[in-house]
């Protein structure tokens, strides 16, 4: 199952054993410094992340059944043992975060924008800034239920 080769550390983007993360253009140049709030919420480093959220009952379960459908989707018609293309993958993720997720954000296709550390919950936050940016990790258990996260970008 793809979903197991994803979830022993192989990117969602390569295949598998060459693990790479997604490269995204940056644009602007340095980091504005603002002296005291610069580290206000945890110090340094911003992460941009997509995230679909279920609630209730049996909310792993769904979760599960979730990322398997957003890895059949994005991989439709490709080889698997050549990863996944980043769009395709942040697009099925769109479209299940606008089909399934119960967090306002699934407007805008589960994506929360840029974040600090310590502006999530501390178990979102564990993900987002220590796991492997281009695959979709979970079902991670936070107070407001279970999540599925896409990791887009984050500083080291």
């Amino acid at each position: 199952m793809l979903t197991a080769a994803i979830a022993s550390g192989a990117s969602a983007f390569t295949p598998v054993g060459r693990a790479m993360p997604l490269q995204r253009a940056r644009v602007g140049g340095p980091k504005l410094q603002m002296g005291f709030f610069d580290n206000l919420f945890g110090g340094g480093g911003q992460a941009e992340a997509n995230h679909i959220l279920i609630k209730g009952e049996g909310a792993d379960k769904k979760c599960e059944e979730i990322k398997q459908k957003i890895y059949d989707t994005a991989l439709k018609g490709t080889d698997a043992s050549k990863g996944v293309q980043p769009e395709k993958l942040i697009s099925a993720f769109q479209q299940n975060a606008r089909k399934f997720s119960s967090c306002p954000s699934s407007k805008q296709g589960g994506s929360l924008g840029s974040f600090g550390k310590g502006q999530m919950v501390p178990e979102f936050d564990q993900v987002v800034f220590n796991e492997q940016i281009g695959v979709v990790h979970g079902p991670v258990r936070t107070q407001f239920g279970s999540h599925l996260i896409l990791i887009l970008d984050r500083d080291d």
